[in-house]
Formats: structure tokens, C-alpha cells, sequence
């Protein structure tokens, strides 16, 4: 074998460095720029350190499929920070309100594995930076979420096997009184997950511009 055939090709691995992060940064930056331009129509608290945040999350979040515990636990002790910083004791139990609101909505998606923990470690983020109004955020964060994972699955060709999963869970729960789900098939398109995070900031983007559907 040649010399020249067992040299490494720096061409080849820049190539897959900008492709790999070309497309988590372009998708949060593209993510974030909604969060920031429907912010102007409806303000919300702390809305630049909410989008700083949404941007490391997505980016992490669509490369990998995870987001990083440094990040939600050190954007919460942010949160909080900022909660107590700016309105005190009061500002504080506003911030740990949001939190709880979004730890009790989220527990069963997780339990019943759709989100990550990591997905629900950002929405606590959330929570404690918007307190009790993140409740009706997280409306349209779950409509994106379930829209982008239909999307995902779709374009793999499996949203057939996703109705008819979806059909029998409903009718065995209903014959039985039990709630029952049958879960997709490793390696599936389902069983990857979704970057959540990305719904997070759709969602947001949703409530900002639209409100609460039925307030």
C-alpha cells in the first residue's frame, strides 16, 4: 500500500466537522430568531437570557439528541438567581412555582418515555424563568413536539405503524380500564426521540405570537 493511500484527508474531516454542526447551529439560530422576533409582540421575562439559553439547548439538542446536564442545571441556578436578584423571596417562589408547573405537566410524558430527562430539565429552566405563565407556554410546546415527531416519522415512512401503535394502545386501554401503550420497535424512527428542544422553542414562538387558545 502506498504512502499517499494511508495519509489522513484534513478535507474529509473539515467537511464533517461543518456538517455536523452546520445543521444543529443553523436549526437554533433559526429557532432562536423566532423566540426573539415574536418577543417583540408580546414580551416575556428575561427573554434574552431565555434565548441564550434555547440556542445552546437546541444546538445540543438536534446534534446529539440530548441536552447536556451543565447546561439545565446550571441554566436553573441562573434562573433562580435572577428570580431572587430581581424580585426577592416573592420572585424566588414565583420562579420555583414555574418549575414545579413544569416538573408536574412533563412527568408523565417522561414516565411514559416520549421526553427525556434533559427535555424536562429545560422546561424547569423555563419554568423558573417565567413562572406560572410557562403552564399555558407549555401547550403549544407539546403541539410542536407531537407535530415534529409525526413530521420525523412520516418522512421514514412509518406513520402507518404509528396509527395503528397508537390505535390498539387506545383500544386496549379503553377495553381493559388500564392505561396501555405499546411502544415502537428498536432502531425505529420513533424509538429515536425528537429534539425536543426545538419544539420548546416553537412552542414558545406559538404562545407568544397567539396566546392561550382557550383563555
Amino acid at each position: 500500500m502506498s504512502r499517499e493511500a494511508t495519509l489522513p484527508q484534513p478535507e474529509n474531516s473539515a467537511s464533517s466537522v461543518i456538517s455536523k454542526y452546520g445543521a444543529s447551529l443553523g436549526i437554533a439560530a433559526s429557532v432562536v430568531g423566532g423566540f426573539v422576533w415574536t418577543a417583540r409582540e408580546a414580551p416575556l421575562p428575561a427573554t434574552a437570557w431565555a434565548a441564550a439559553f434555547l440556542f445552546l439547548a437546541a444546538e445540543h439538542d438536534v446534534r446529539s439528541l440530548r441536552i447536556p446536564n451543565w447546561l439545565t442545571f446550571g441554566g436553573l441556578a441562573v434562573a433562580l438567581g435572577q428570580a431572587v436578584g430581581f424580585g426577592g423571596v416573592p420572585g424566588l417562589l414565583t420562579a420555583l412555582t414555574g418549575v414545579a408547573v413544569a416538573f408536574a405537566v412533563l412527568i408523565v410524558p417522561f414516565a411514559m418515555r416520549w421526553l427525556g430527562a434533559g427535555d424536562v430539565k429545560a422546561m424547569m429552566v423555563f419554568g423558573a424563568l417565567w413562572g406560572a405563565e410557562v403552564l399555558p407556554a407549555l401547550f403549544w410546546m407539546i403541539v410542536a413536539g407531537g407535530l415534529l415527531a409525526i413530521c420525523l416519522v412520516a418522512v421514514r415512512g412509518e406513520l402507518w405503524d404509528l396509527c395503528v401503535r397508537w390505535g390498539r394502545s387506545f383500544w386496549i386501554t379503553l377495553s381493559t380500564r388500564r392505561v396501555t401503550y405499546f411502544g415502537p420497535d428498536p432502531g425505529s424512527a420513533a424509538s429515536g426521540g425528537i429534539p425536543f428542544a426545538v419544539a420548546i422553542g416553537i412552542g414558545a414562538s406559538l404562545y407568544q405570537l397567539w396566546g392561550f387558545p382557550w383563555a
